[in-house]
């Protein structure tokens, strides 16, 4: 009796230890399942399905395109044609002639700063330019009676001259770095204040617009005070990022032509100026700077804008237009590979038989299988791809009826992800 109660333990040991060992068989398996799920690339499609949504494929072929690389940049000033203003000289602001977005031309005033040091600087340049006329009207003198003047109050006389003109000369410069112009004081007479300039002029380096203004009347500013920022935008750069792939069809010269989405199909049209000489290794690309023409200054800084930079015929893998779908940075096309999908339901056991035998019915499903990639050249009806998957030689890319196959693969991932 006792051996008959071990054997039944036993027996009900192995009921429970091989029952849960197909739990979990089915748990991993689920789980596997779910992975697949996430991560669905493939759709299959029986020949009847196929024809129905007339999906056609062709071969990724060689061939000759003279097209463009389509990228995007963003608009940036050039700053050969833009200026911080700012004085020489430190003073309280007296007038300020223009606001923030006003156009202005070169040597236009834009504000006048009064420092009583200009006055004393113009006062002692006054009294220098009697010095000197002085001291040569002396010189002259006493050279006309040599013959009773000894020879050193001569030299004297010269020595005093000399210092005279270059005690002139160093006030003139301080004169025309305050753009005051010296023969002003020509011809004085007696009452020479009325010469005498208390205001200092700030003038536009540029023609441009006034894009901001940092003074106000009665403020007092300093020499590194900045009062203005002047761009002039009859041409912008615009920065491109271009692909290590890309980088051996790109020139300095060659033609770009410029939209942004703000303008509609207006284009921009400009040339490469400069390939910068860093490559950025993070985003494998290089920096191109390329200098637009802009109309009507309607381009604008920060800017974002798309860019095809047009190219020489080259030799390259490409595919139709159509066989590309992008979605967000993604983009890929679908191809037919040589797998069969016939027993694809198979691990589902014999609820599945009715399916199974409908599909053999139509015949085995032909499996299309998404490939990511990155494109290169084009024109108005090819692209060059780079496939990042891996994929056959041999397979066939879908030329029609991609869109389709998008459907039907998120399709698939909803309604396994409802399961």
């Amino acid at each position: 009796m006792r051996h008959i109660k071990i054997v039944i333990i036993f027996l009900t040991l192995g009921v429970f230890i091989s029952c849960g060992k197909k739990q979990e068989a089915s748990e991993e398996k689920k789980e596997e399942h779910h992975h697949e799920e996430e991560n669905k690339t493939e759709v299959s499609l029986s020949k009847e399905q196929i024809k129905l949504m007339g999906i056609e494929v062709s071969p990724i072929t060689d061939m000759n395109i003279s097209g463009y690389i389509k990228v995007t940049g963003e608009v940036k000033i050039n700053q050969e044609q833009e200026s911080k203003v700012g004085g020489i000289i430190s003073g309280r602001i007296k007038s300020v002639n223009v606001k923030e977005g006003a156009n202005v031309r070169a040597g236009q005033v834009l504000a006048t700063v009064e420092n009583i040091d200009l006055v004393s600087i113009q006062t002692d340049y006054i009294s220098a330019k009697n010095d000197v006329e002085y001291a040569k009207q002396e010189l002259d003198r006493q050279k006309r009676i040599s013959d009773i003047t000894s020879r050193k109050t001569i030299a004297e006389l010269e020595a005093n001259y000399k210092r005279a003109v270059t005690n002139m000369r160093s006030l003139e410069q301080r004169l025309s770095s305050y753009k005051i112009n010296k023969n002003r004081f020509d011809n004085l007479d007696e009452d020479t204040t009325v010469n005498v300039q208390r205001f200092y002029s700030i003038v536009s380096p540029i023609s441009g617009n006034v894009v901001s203004k940092m003074i106000t009347i009665g403020q007092f500013v300093e020499p590194s005070t900045e009062m203005f920022h002047i761009v002039n935008t009859s041409t912008v750069y615009v920065d491109l990022n271009i692909f290590e792939k890309d980088l051996s069809k790109i020139s300095k010269g060659q033609k770009v032509k410029i939209e942004t989405s703000t303008y509609g199909d207006e284009v921009f049209e400009g040339n490469i100026a400069n390939i910068n000489s860093i490559f950025d290794d993070a985003s494998r690309t290089v920096k191109v700077r390329v200098l637009i023409k802009n109309k009507d200054n309607k381009l604008l800084p920060n800017m974002f804008v798309t860019a095809k930079i047009l190219i020489e015929e080259n030799n390259v893998k490409a595919v139709s237009k159509s066989s590309l779908i992008e979605e967000g940075e993604s983009k890929y096309i679908f191809v037919r590979t040589n797998e069969k999908a016939e027993h694809e339901h198979e691990e589902d056991g014999h609820k599945n038989d009715i399916h199974k035998s409908e599909e053999h019915k139509s015949g085995d499903k032909i499996v299309f299988k998404k490939i990511n990639v990155r494109t290169g050249v084009e024109d108005d009806k090819y692209i060059e791809i780079f496939p990042i998957d891996k994929m056959e030689e041999d397979n066939e890319v879908v030329t029609t009826g991609a869109f389709y196959l998008r459907s039907e693969m998120k399709k698939g991932e909803l309604g396994e992800h409802d399961h």
